[in-house]
């Protein structure tokens, strides 16, 4: 049973966005993506997104949906503080921001394959002149190489932010921004 005050409404969202991250559970990634509002709209916008449509800024359902896979099947534990989570709601709208960390959980070398692919979409990104394309792609492996030597068990500090609307009465997220700090 959903809670009758729109921000614990907005709070049980986001945890169950926590539960789904926590879980992994492939089989229920369609029902996960019930927490996300049908329509074209909608984004997930990642780390090292810098404009729509670049690397880590994900528009529609289907690519929202595969980067949550993509973050199911590659990242560490992701770990939000819902219960500090800031939320103003306002009408069928919502915003909210908090904190959280991702720990790690597998070895580096496990994601190798898949952040490979990441730095070749980089490199071939035709958006972008030669030498910012060189220039991402030296930074995605930087980072990937500090990851890697902080080791399993080290947690990495985020922050989330996201806009919810009410939908038939539930909560549902339409933009979710995660960001790290630079270090």
């Amino acid at each position: 049973m959903m809670p009758a005050d729109p921000t614990d409404q907005v709070r049980a969202t986001l945890q169950a966005f926590q539960d789904g991250y926590s879980a992994r559970d492939f089989d229920r990634l369609d029902d996960f993506m019930a927490l996300f509002v049908e329509d074209e709209g909608i984004e997930l916008i990642g780390i090292g997104a810098a404009e729509p449509g670049s690397n880590e800024w994900f528009q529609g359902p289907a690519a929202v949906r595969d980067i949550v896979e993509g973050d199911w099947t590659y990242w560490g534990d992701v770990v939000l503080d819902v219960p500090g989570a800031r939320i103003t709601v306002s009408g069928d709208v919502a915003w909210l921001s908090t904190h959280g960390q991702i720990v790690q959980t597998s070895t580096h070398d496990e994601a190798l394959p898949f952040y490979m692919e990441q730095m070749e979409t980089l490199l071939k990104d035709e958006s972008m002149d030669i030498d910012s394309r060189l220039m991402e792609a030296t930074h995605f492996g930087m980072r990937r190489l500090r990851e890697r030597a902080k080791g399993m068990g080290y947690g990495w500090p985020f922050t989330l932010t996201a806009v919810l609307q009410r939908v038939d009465g539930r909560w549902r997220f339409h933009t979710i921004h995660w960001a790290m700090p630079v270090d």
